[in-house]
Formats: C-alpha cells, structure tokens, sequence
C-alpha cells in the first residue's frame, strides 16, 4: 500500500512539473509577441 501512494505522489509531481513548464513556455511564447522578453 504504501507504495501506491508514493507512486501517485510522483506522478501527481510530475504532472504539476509538467503544467509549471507548460505555463512557463506559454508565458515567454506571449511575452515575446508582445516585444518584451523576460530574463532569466
């Protein structure tokens, strides 16, 4: 059992990593567009 729920601890992780540098790329995609880069 409790490796059932470390397993969906990682993929619950994941699937948030994975929403953040979605998110993250959409932003610099629209920011650029829009002229205005942002530094890292």
């Amino acid at each position: 059992m409790f490796v059932v729920a470390v397993v969906v601890c990682l993929l619950v992780f994941a699937v948030i990593a994975g929403a953040d540098l979605l998110v993250a790329n959409l932003n610099s995609d629209e920011l650029s567009s829009m002229g205005v880069e942002k530094k890292p």
